[in-house]
C-alpha cells in the first residue's frame, strides 16, 4: 500500500501535468492504492492549483489569414473565432452542461409563447476605451448581424428577430418573427458578440468588452493583446500578454509546443495525442463533442450535382476506419447529416450507411464516372484530421472504381479560394447546441454559408416551424425528417464526429475541456494562468 508521501509526490506530478491521468492511475494501482483513494486524488486535481496573475500566453493556430478580422459578423475560421473571444464578449455563455449561462445578460424572461424575450443586462461594465456598456450597444451589435446587406454567417438565424426594443439603459426586449423556446441559446453562438454602438471599422485597435485589449492586429501577420485590467468577471484574465502565432504544418506546430515556442496549441492532430502525453512537457485537452468533419459537395455544378455521384461518395467512406485510424478513437461515426449520435435530436431510425465498394461501383457507373479522376480538396484548416480523412477516403473509394485526386491547397487561402468554390472539399463545423443553429447556418437557402447550396422548400418550412414548437417529441419528428432529407439527397457526407483535442504545456493551467468548442469553448485565454 503506497504511503501518503508517495501519494503526495505523484499527485504533484499529476497536477503539474508531468504525468498523464493514465500513468497516474496506473502507478497508484500498481502500488496498491484503493479505488477510493485514486478517485479522490483524481477529483482533487481541479482544486489543487490557485490561479496566478502574470506571464505571457502564446497560442499556436493552424494559419494566419488575410481574412482574419475582429468584426464578429465576419469571423472566418476556428482560429479567428478564438481571437474574437479575446476582445469581445457575449450576452449568453454556455456552461459545462452545454446550457445557456448568464454573461453580459444576467437573466432573461420570455412571454407566454416565447415570441418575445426581455433580457436584463449587467451593470458597471465598460469597454476598453472606458465607455459604458448598455442597451444601445446590444441593439446595435445584434442588428448588425441581420440588417439589410449583411453577409454575416449568423444572419440566417438572427433574422428571426423582428425588432429589439430598449426598455431601460440595462434592459432590452427581443421581439421575434415567430416563437422560439431556444432563443437564449441562439445568443450564445460563437459569432454573436456584443460590440460598441456605432463601431464599423474593426481594423487597428478596436475597442471591445472582452478580457484583452488589442495591441496589434495585422491580418495574416501579427496578433498581440494585453490584459484588460477592468474586465468585469472574477475568473480571469490572469496572463498579462497574449499572442497568436500561425503555424500551418501540424508537425511544426507540435514541435513548437514541445520546444516551448508556443505554450498552447489549438486543434491537436489526434494522431499526436500519445506523443504529447509522453512528452513530459505538455498534455492534451480532450472534450467529446458534436463537432464534425465532412465533405461538402456543391449541388449546382458537375460532377457533384449528380445524385449517383454523391451516393457513390457516401458509400465510399470507411467511417469506422476514419474514426479508428484518423481520429484515433477520439470521435464517432456519422450518417450524412450534421446531428451527432450524442444529440437528443439524433434520428436513430435512419439506417447507418456503411462502407460498400459494390454500391460505390454501381452508383459511379450510373454517373458515368468510373475511374475518372475527381479533384478533392482537403485541408486541416477545415478541422484537424480533415486532410488525413480525405486521403483515407481516396484509398477506400478506389476499391469501388471512384478515383480521387486529393489536393492540399495553401492553408491561408482555403476559405477564400476553395470553400464554396470547388465542387467537393473537406469542411468542418463546431457543434451547435440545438439543430436550428446548424441547419440555419449551413443548410438554409437564406445563409451565405450554405456550403452545398442545399435548397429544398420543405426543409425551409420545417426549419421555421420547428422554432415555435415547445413539445420535444413533436419538434424531434420535424428534425428527424430534416436529417433524413439530407441523408438521402444532400451534398453533405459526414467523415466523422471529432472530439475537441487541443494541447498545452505543463506550466499552463486553468483550461477546462468543453463540448461546445476547442480550448474551453474559445475562452482559454481568459481562464488560463501560468503556473511557473
Amino acid at each position: 500500500m503506497p504511503n501518503d508521501e508517495f501519494n503526495d509526490y505523484l499527485f504533484k506530478q499529476f497536477v503539474k501535468n508531468r504525468m498523464s491521468r493514465r500513468q497516474f492511475i496506473g502507478t497508484l494501482a500498481a502500488a496498491g492504492a484503493s479505488a477510493s483513494v485514486i478517485s479522490g486524488l483524481t477529483a482533487g486535481k481541479a482544486r489543487a492549483s490557485t490561479p496566478r496573475y502574470g506571464g505571457r500566453l502564446v497560442i499556436g493556430v493552424e494559419a494566419m489569414q488575410a481574412q482574419d478580422t475582429l468584426d464578429p459578423t465576419k469571423y472566418f475560421s476556428t482560429s479567428n473565432i478564438q481571437m474574437g473571444y479575446a476582445v469581445h464578449d457575449m450576452l449568453v455563455n454556455r456552461d459545462a452542461n452545454l446550457q445557456p449561462m448568464p454573461w453580459l445578460a444576467t437573466s432573461w424572461e420570455p412571454n407566454d409563447d416565447a415570441s418575445s424575450w426581455v433580457f436584463n443586462l449587467r451593470q458597471g461594465v465598460t469597454f476598453h476605451d472606458g465607455s459604458d456598456f448598455g442597451a444601445e450597444d446590444v441593439i446595435y451589435s445584434m442588428t448588425r448581424q441581420f440588417r439589410e446587406g449583411s453577409e454575416a454567417p449568423a444572419k440566417s438565424f438572427m433574422s428571426q428577430i423582428a425588432e429589439i426594443e430598449k426598455i431601460t439603459d440595462h434592459q432590452v426586449r427581443f421581439n421575434l418573427k415567430a416563437p422560439n423556446a431556444d432563443f437564449p441559446m441562439i445568443l450564445s453562438d460563437t459569432r454573436v458578440h456584443v460590440t460598441k454602438r456605432g463601431l464599423e471599422d474593426f481594423s487597428g485597435t478596436p475597442t471591445g468588452l472582452g478580457p484583452f485589449k488589442v495591441v496589434e492586429f495585422t491580418p495574416g501577420v501579427r496578433y498581440t493583446f494585453v490584459r484588460n485590467e477592468n474586465y468585469w468577471a472574477d475568473d480571469g484574465p490572469y496572463v498579462d500578454d497574449l499572442e497568436f502565432i500561425g503555424i500551418a504544418d501540424n508537425t511544426a506546430r507540435i514541435n513548437a509546443l514541445i520546444a516551448g515556442d508556443i505554450n498552447v496549441l489549438l486543434q491537436l492532430d489526434q494522431k499526436a495525442t500519445r506523443l504529447i502525453e509522453n512528452s513530459g512537457v505538455a498534455y492534451p485537452i480532450n472534450a467529446p463533442s458534436g463537432a464534425f468533419l465532412n465533405l461538402a459537395m456543391m449541388l449546382d455544378r458537375e460532377p457533384t450535382n449528380n445524385p449517383d455521384f454523391r451516393m457513390a461518395v457516401k458509400y465510399a467512406i470507411d467511417r469506422e476506419g476514419i474514426r479508428d485510424n484518423v481520429l484515433k478513437g477520439l470521435g464517432s461515426i456519422g450518417n450524412d447529416h450534421p446531428i451527432a449520435p450524442i444529440d437528443p435530436y439524433y434520428n436513430a431510425n435512419i439506417p447507418q450507411r456503411a462502407y460498400d465498394p459494390d454500391k460505390v461501383r454501381y452508383h459511379i457507373k450510373k454517373a458515368g464516372l468510373e475511374d475518372v479522376g475527381i479533384d478533392l480538396y482537403g485541408s486541416d484548416v477545415a478541422g484537424t484530421g480533415a486532410l488525413a480523412s480525405a486521403q483515407h477516403l481516396q484509398q477506400s473509394a478506389a476499391a469501388g472504381g471512384l478515383k480521387f485526386n486529393v489536393i492540399n491547397p495553401p492553408s491561408d487561402s482555403y476559405w477564400s479560394a476553395v470553400w464554396i468554390q470547388k465542387p467537393i472539399v473537406t469542411s468542418g463545423w463546431d457543434p451547435r447546441p440545438v439543430p436550428d443553429l446548424i441547419f440555419s447556418i449551413a443548410f438554409s437557402n437564406t445563409s451565405g454559408w450554405n456550403e452545398t447550396l442545399w435548397d429544398v422548400e420543405r426543409f425551409e418550412k420545417l426549419l421555421v416551424e420547428a422554432r415555435s414548437v415547445t413539445d420535444f417529441a413533436k419538434r424531434k419528428e420535424m428534425y428527424d425528417e430534416m436529417q433524413l432529407m439530407l441523408h438521402e439527397d444532400g451534398g453533405h457526407a459526414t467523415l466523422g464526429f471529432r472530439n475537441f483535442v487541443d494541447a498545452a504545456r505543463n506550466e499552463v493551467q486553468g483550461i477546462a475541456p468543453h463540448g461546445s468548442g476547442p480550448l474551453g469553448f474559445y475562452q482559454a485565454q481568459r481562464t488560463a494562468w501560468i503556473d511557473a
